[in-house]
């Protein structure tokens, strides 16, 4: 199997110098991967508020994708949080002024507004450290919650946009019916990869009632996500607390 071979041999490797070449390895790979987003949106391929979404669903899918990178120690977890982490100290200085970054400001605000980075994108990466290093890649809550941050409110987002008109939900006018089908879809989906892909690398044992619960999970969230409490509470904080306090009760 291609999965135990690369498995194989990236355990073969010490383990201190190993987690910090994971990391630097996941921190490129991810800078190339916001920037091609940038570029194609640049290039008119789709617009920027397309981009920021796609941005939104993927990265922290992609981040999750390169832990099996990291070695068996205790301290694998922390070296991989530690890459939201830093993106989040870079973010609150280009929010809070700190940092002058016009260009990372008109990638990540809607409004072009600099402040609007100590809101939803830090939180973003709040999430995916707290995640990373309370859950890790051995425990399926955590990844689902990322999944459902990523992929449900992504999706949610992406599908509202585009199919929302006509069908706003009643007890908010501001999401609609499509953007909730549009999260439960995307959530469930980001998350029933993740969990097969580390399923294959034997991190976990994802059997068809983790599926099951995981699907309930992503309606859960997607009730959540469509309340009108986003003044209160980001979505990207509401959602992951959801997953979290079903999963830790279903799983």
């Amino acid at each position: 199997m291609v999965f135990d071979a690369v498995a194989q041999f990236v355990a073969s490797v010490d383990e201190t110098p190993r987690d910090v070449a994971a990391s630097a390895l996941t921190t490129i790979g991810a800078f190339v991967w916001v920037k091609a987003f940038d570029a194609l949106a640049d290039r008119g391929a789709f617009a920027s508020t397309t981009s920021r979404k796609l941005v939104h669903v993927t990265s922290g899918t992609f981040f999750a994708c390169t832990w099996p990178l990291f070695s068996a120690s205790g301290a694998a977890r922390f070296f991989a949080a530690a890459i939201p982490l830093a993106q989040g100290v870079r973010l609150f200085g280009i929010g809070s002024g700190m940092i002058k970054n016009a260009s990372a400001v008109r990638a990540v605000s809607r409004e072009g507004g600099k402040e609007e980075l100590l809101k939803g994108p830090l939180y973003y990466t709040a999430v995916l450290a707290a995640c990373t290093s309370a859950y890790w890649r051995t425990n399926p809550i955590g990844i689902v919650a990322m999944a459902m941050m990523c992929g449900g409110d992504g999706f949610a987002d992406l599908v509202g946009r585009k199919f929302g008109k006509g069908n706003a939900l009643p007890w908010n006018e501001e999401k609609s019916f499509a953007g909730s089908a549009g999260f439960v879809a995307g959530g469930f989906g980001v998350a029933s990869g993740l969990l097969a892909y580390f399923d294959a690398f034997g991190f976990i044992e994802a059997t068809p009632t983790t599926y099951f619960v995981t699907l309930i999970i992503a309606f859960a969230c997607a009730l959540v996500e469509s309340l009108p409490i986003t003044s209160i509470v980001d979505d990207n904080f509401s959602v992951a607390i959801t997953a979290i306090a079903c999963g830790s009760l279903l799983y």
